[in-house]
């Protein structure tokens, strides 16, 4: 497989992937450019067979987190969002707070032409989703506004939720609780360091919803989540639906480099050392038994 890819800011080339071709360059212009070089085929075999191959793979990873979720407690974020894909308006707007959430959200989340997905994507800032979901209900309330939030996002700025219910807006919170900041605790893991200072003591959220006046349920086994959702989203005011999610769930890269085995060997070694050997099974039970099979 090849990559080539256009970008009008030339730092940004090559930021993520390893590239055959750089193009620093606008893709609008780039494209016009390559129009006239290209000339339609009436073969589609070519096209079939990648987008068959595209599919494949996609539907293997959502089925490698999706299968016996009975048994699987604490519940996988993945089957959250793959639950939530199916189950959001076909329109549906989705705001996602930085981190984990902009993870589950660009794996699993089917774009279709008529979604809309908002984030802090070019700031990485926290507790983005609710705010920007206050701000896209408010432009349409008859439109399904879905605010992926994480635990970490949601409590630093918990005071909106009573905005929702102040103005009766209809926006359904999915948190996604796993009482840590999933990405920096992962960051710190492949840079070689234990985690420190990641973990949050959290209350029950819906509890909370449920004293503010909006519709509040918490989840904690898989086989909840589908009803949860749906009765969330059939209220017609504000809801939370508080997913105690598994905080030992890593977001696995499709490419893995040999720095992050180094470094998250590293800082394993240092967790097991200090005692944490059950930490360290309990995250390999996590992810392993999840990791796609053919």
């Amino acid at each position: 497989m090849k990559i080539v890819q256009v970008d009008i800011r030339p730092e940004h080339l090559g930021r993520r992937s390893k590239l055959d071709l750089a193009v620093w360059g606008d893709v609008r212009e780039t494209l016009r450019a390559l129009n006239t070089r290209v000339k339609a085929k009436t073969d589609r075999r070519f096209l079939d067979r990648m987008l068959k191959k595209h599919a494949d793979a996609l539907e293997g990873v959502v089925k490698a987190y999706t299968r016996k979720v009975e048994k699987h407690t604490p519940i996988h974020p993945e089957y959250v969002a793959a639950v939530l894909d199916e189950l959001a308006d076909e329109d549906a707007v989705f705001t996602v707070d930085t981190g984990m959430c902009n993870v589950w959200a660009a794996r699993y989340l089917s774009p279709n032409g008529k979604r809309r997905i908002i984030g802090s994507f070019s700031h990485g800032s926290m507790a983005n989703a609710l705010p920007q979901a206050i701000g896209a209900q408010f432009t349409d309330r008859g439109r399904q506004v879905v605010s992926m939030s994480g635990d970490g996002g949601f409590s630093m700025l918990m005071g909106d939720f009573l905005t929702l219910v102040q103005y009766d807006l209809p926006v359904k919170v999915v948190l996604f609780n796993n009482s840590s900041l999933g990405m920096v605790e992962l960051e710190m893991l492949v840079s070689g360091l234990p985690s420190y200072g990641t973990t949050n003591k959290n209350p029950d959220f819906a509890a909370i919803a449920r004293a503010a006046g909006a519709y509040g349920v918490r989840v904690e086994k898989p086989k909840q989540l589908t009803a949860a959702l749906k009765d969330a989203f059939k209220h017609k005011g504000p809801a939370l639906v508080d997913v105690v999610t598994d905080p030992n769930a890593l977001s696995i890269p499709p490419r893995i480099s040999a720095e992050m085995v180094t470094g998250f060997a590293l800082s394993a070694s240092k967790i097991v050392l200090d005692g944490g050997v059950g930490r360290m099974i309990q995250m390999a039970r996590s992810n392993l038994r999840n990791v796609p099979r053919p």
